[in-house]
């Protein structure tokens, strides 16, 4: 199942700004099946993402419906995206009050639909619908372009700064490798959010900026293809001694990872970034580079979502 943000929203908001933003969603490249009565069903994308233009520029969203417990993820992914406000969630009492806006209607709708099956709708009762939720606001205010962020769960968000000749990460979250490791917190109609896995932020874009919205799997093979690509010192700081402590000592999904990124030579984040923002023309571009990636061992066997928004600012000089 494919899911995509077609055509990419180009837009000129002022006239020497330009931002053009493209999206897909995929299922797994390897998928696999389960039993159901005397059948077998193949399991589908629950990954949901969103595009749309705001008062001077753009929300984008990212929701991963987390099927592993609960049931109904995937509709609860795109309640999530489609129902999100044109302005930004600031902290976690403007989140619970949104949700308080849906989640007894979503209850109702899919109590209601699992009725005929009584194990599936004790299930859905008793443990819900989880999801991830990342979302970024854009908008152009006196001569600069303002992101403001909102994420809970493991989806990622990402920042590059593309002024210079290289691109650099010049932001994320999660903001961490060991928070990015930790089973993430979900949102469930269910539950209450909780304060701690709440986090927002904002910042001023480069002139030049890529801003990345994306589920765990493909951002986290964008976030290891950026460390693996940096400098090697003795000692370092942040991500990228996290990524060398993770490679060399390590023994976890993640560090197995970035094990591989390290040992991997790669074309540099420039052209990383090119190659996928080239496969989210199509369906089939953006499932093919996928399955490539994921032949390597780069990129997990997973459901892959991915937003790319350029933005370009020519100043007068």
């Amino acid at each position: 199942m494919a899911i995509s943000a077609d055509p990419p929203l180009i837009r000129r908001v002022a006239p020497m700004l330009t931002w053009t933003a493209q999206g897909r969603s995929i299922v797994k490249p390897r998928n696999d099946s389960y039993a159901d009565g005397d059948g077998l069903r193949w399991r589908q994308n629950e990954d949901r993402l969103r595009l749309a233009r705001i008062p001077d520029g753009l929300l984008a969203a990212v929701s991963d419906g987390a099927g592993g417990a609960g049931l109904f993820c995937g509709p609860w992914a795109e309640t999530l995206v489609t129902r999100l406000p044109k302005t930004p969630i600031a902290g976690v009492k403007a989140l619970n009050q949104w949700m308080d806006g849906f989640c007894l209607g979503f209850r109702a709708e899919y109590a209601a639909l699992s009725k005929s099956t009584p194990a599936r709708h004790s299930k859905f009762i008793r443990e819900g619908s989880f999801a991830t939720l990342v979302a970024g606001w854009l908008a152009y205010r006196q001569g600069r372009v303002r992101l403001r962020w909102m994420g809970y769960g493991d989806s990622q968000m990402m920042v590059f700064d593309r002024s210079g000749r290289q691109p650099v990460l010049a932001a994320c979250y999660p903001a961490s490798l060991s928070a990015l490791e930790r089973a993430p917190f979900l949102l469930n109609w269910k539950d209450l959010p909780r304060d701690a896995s709440f986090h927002a932020g904002e910042m001023m874009l480069p002139d030049r900026a890529t801003v990345v919205l994306a589920s765990d799997g493909i951002g986290q093979y964008l976030l290891l293809r950026s460390l693996a690509g940096l400098p090697r010192p003795a000692a370092a700081a942040g991500l990228p001694g996290e990524f060398l402590r993770l490679a060399v000592d390590g023994e976890s999904k993640l560090a197995l990872a970035a094990r591989v990124h390290r040992a991997v030579p790669g074309p540099g984040l420039s052209a990383e970034l090119a190659a996928l923002r080239d496969s989210l023309k199509s369906d089939q571009a953006f499932a093919g580079r996928v399955r490539a990636l994921c032949d390597k061992g780069l990129l997990a066997n997973d459901d892959c979502t991915l937003i790319m928004i350029d933005v370009d600012f020519s100043r007068s000089r």
